[in-house]
């Protein structure tokens, strides 16, 4: 079976759910037919086992058009359309993303074990979290204290960055942060600050979200790879949560007037490190499964 999602990266991780799911009921793996909006992100999909292969279409041009992807509808019957489209902007059509694409897809609810849209990020983050080894000659390998900070968005408004510089500041006395993003700029310099922006693909990214003791982002790519980690991960923001509300993986939302709470939890974890939000019962299903 073949699936198209034209749009942008983060529209295609709200639709990887369904995609899982649909990989499972039909038994065989799928294939994805995109666009060069997500190009940053098909190497991580060849990785998914979930994924026979990643086609993107050079043969036309994309747009975003009143929300939707212009064209859309580009496959036939039995393969399937779920790039943005007017069925999920109805009245009566779910609100949050995930939803609407398993409406599309005729998918009434997700297993445990297909909320995981990026297994092999999670078992990355499982080996290095839970997997210890004892030397007789040298101490036990621990990860590293890092946060991630991703405060760029290209579809909502972000908090200014002047409250992202103090965050920066709070943590870098426990951890090393890294600011990650596309955008060059200044930021506050301490040693323990790192500015990647610009300096890392999203599949290098990805392996510093898995192994981060938590990710405080804007909701955007780096905030849907976190979550998808099982990493802690924060929803930083302003703006109304509702339409891009996640409804597969745990998270946190906060909003700017809270941010101390946020950054006193999470200098908790430097001493006492949270692996996962995940409750047990599910992460026994989760590990439990093949993918």
């Amino acid at each position: 079976m073949k699936i198209s999602h034209l749009g942008k990266n983060g529209d295609l991780v709200y639709a990887l759910p369904v995609i899982k799911a649909l990989a499972r009921i039909r038994g065989e793996p799928i294939t994805i037919f995109t666009s060069p909006l997500c190009y940053q992100i098909v190497p991580l999909l060849w990785e998914q086992p979930y994924i026979k292969d990643v086609e993107i279409d050079y043969s036309r041009s994309y747009k975003i058009k009143d929300n939707c992807i212009d064209p859309w509808n580009v496959l036939e019957y039995p393969d399937l359309n779920l790039s943005p489209q007017p069925a999920m902007y109805r009245p009566s059509s779910p609100r949050p993303y995930t939803h609407a694409y398993m409406e599309i897809a005729g998918i009434e609810t997700l297993e445990i074990k297909d909320r995981i849209a990026f297994p092999t990020l999670w078992n990355h983050r499982q080996w290095y979290w839970e997997h210890k080894v004892e030397y007789a000659d040298k101490p036990t390998w621990t990860p590293p204290k890092t946060v991630v900070l991703a405060p760029e968005s290209e579809s909502l408004k972000t908090v200014p960055n002047q409250l992202w510089d103090e965050i920066s500041i709070s943590l870098s006395y426990h951890y090393d942060v890294y600011i990650v993003g596309q955008q060059r700029g200044s930021w506050s310099y301490r040693n323990t600050i790192h500015d990647l922006r610009g300096l890392t693909t999203v599949s290098s990214m990805a392996r510093l979200l898995a192994e981060a003791h938590a990710v405080i982002s804007s909701p955007s790519l780096p905030f849907h790879i976190a979550r998808h980690c099982g990493t802690p991960t924060f929803a930083f923001c302003i703006t109304s949560f509702e339409r891009f509300n996640p409804i597969d993986t745990p998270f946190k939302y906060v909003v700017p007037e809270n941010w101390k709470p946020m950054v006193d939890e999470i200098i908790s974890f430097a001493e006492k490190p949270v692996t996962t939000w995940w409750k047990k019962r599910d992460l026994d299903i989760i590990l439990n499964s093949s993918s």
